[in-house]
């Protein structure tokens, strides 16, 4: 059983460091910086907890952060404090009853090479710790400076394991006794692009995209199992969204595109492409099977912009060659690393492929090749026209 404090609070999930194969960039403002780091409680009651004043702490800083008066954590609900947004950046969104704060630091907090993580309650002096990479347990009531030298430790105090950078050490699910340190960071929610929570074909079946990691195989449509080389992650928060609509997703409503697919309802970035194969396709293209941008396929009943209810996270998933995967059991493409696409990833990213690919590297640049013909602009609209006007389905597979 997890260690808590106030009859249900323990720590969820933290992230030492955010640079690393997926680069997560927890504040959205472009770059995963050291202190995108977060920690992340969860009321695991049946109640809501008031966590006024509960106060969180490190060896070398001290208390680095209090909750507010009058923070109530309603049941299931997460309290996420991330150590500094920075400029340009805002806190994420989750659930309704999910909170976000800044601790407003201009620095990096924990420790990568292992530290520990304490929560302390003042009003009943007690408190809980997590620990990581091997970090031996800290007595806070002695080395401390300013902790109370009365508080009682709640439990044994917790073995997260080891962290695998860019990647937040988290229970799965929530609140459990199991902890695993290679998905990707769900701050503020249950444990060009993708968005989180789509399922993904694999040769073990499908999968969630914020569980695969570089080195995971992929079903492809062109090639079968292949390698993803590189995930990265950048979440959207609800107030960007709104300020632009252009950062909001399509949704492909499930069944949308014909042949039963996507089999459930798929949410993607407005560039993201998915294939097209009709015979309409092949008389306007020239070819049975294209790849088209949803931002252009809106015409299409069952796909259109998803309404701005919350913040999102995008994936980008990179494999050794521009490839179809099934996503959804759709066929969509993988990150293709044309120039514009280039020019979107942070510099930090664009080094870190450098670094994965080598000598590829310069292949991905000058002539990078494409699964299928890209078909986009009022063409591609056209299209999705004509498929809608004469009730035939975009996918006849």
């Amino acid at each position: 059983m997890a260690d808590q404090l106030l009859g249900g609070i323990v720590i969820n999930e933290f992230l030492a460091d955010p640079n690393g194969a997926n680069n997560f960039d927890t504040d959205g403002n472009g770059t995963a910086a050291l202190n995108d780091e977060f920690v992340e409680l969860v009321n695991t009651s049946n109640v809501a907890i008031d966590i006024s004043g509960l106060e969180l702490w490190d060896k070398g800083t001290g208390n680095w952060f209090t909750f507010p008066a009058g923070t109530i954590l309603q049941p299931g609900a997460h309290a996420m404090v991330i150590v500094g947004v920075q400029a340009g950046g805002s806190l994420p969104t989750g659930g309704p009853d999910d909170l976000f704060f800044d601790a407003g630091r201009g620095s990096a907090l924990i420790n990568n090479g292992g530290d520990n993580i304490v929560v302390y309650d003042p009003t009943n002096d007690e408190f809980i710790q997590a620990i990581f990479n091997n970090d031996p347990l800290d007595d806070p009531t002695v080395t401390y400076n300013g902790f109370s030298s009365t508080a009682t430790r709640i439990g044994l105090g917790e073995d997260f394991g080891t962290d695998v950078d860019g990647f937040s050490i988290q229970r799965s699910p929530d609140g459990s006794d199991v902890f695993v340190n290679n998905f990707t960071p769900t701050p503020g929610t249950t444990n060009i692009c993708f968005t989180q929570g789509t399922l993904f074909e694999t040769p073990d079946g499908p999968r969630r995209i914020e569980h695969l990691r570089p080195g995971d195989l992929l079903m492809t449509k062109d090639n079968g199992p292949q390698e993803i080389r590189w995930i990265w992650a950048r979440h959207c928060p609800v107030e960007k969204m709104r300020a632009n609509p252009a950062l909001a997703p399509i949704r492909i409503a499930k069944g949308a595109l014909g042949s039963g697919l996507p089999r459930r309802d798929l949410t993607v970035s407005r560039h993201h492409r998915l294939m097209i194969c009709s015979k309409i396709t092949k008389r306007m293209y020239g070819k049975p099977e294209v790849l088209a941008p949803a931002k252009d396929l809106t015409a299409i009943k069952g796909i259109d912009v998803a309404p701005v209810t919350g913040g999102v996270t995008y994936y980008h998933i990179l494999m050794g060659t521009h490839e179809i995967l099934f996503a959804e059991g759709a066929p969509a493409e993988s990150l293709y690393l044309g120039t514009q696409t280039l020019h979107a990833i942070e510099p930090a990213a664009r080094a870190e492929l450098r670094l994965i690919f080598g000598s590829g590297w310069d292949g991905f640049i000058d002539s990078p090749a494409s699964a299928r013909p890209f078909a986009s602009g009022q063409k591609a609209r056209n299209m999705a026209a004509r498929h809608r006007k004469n009730n035939q389905p975009a996918l006849t597979l």
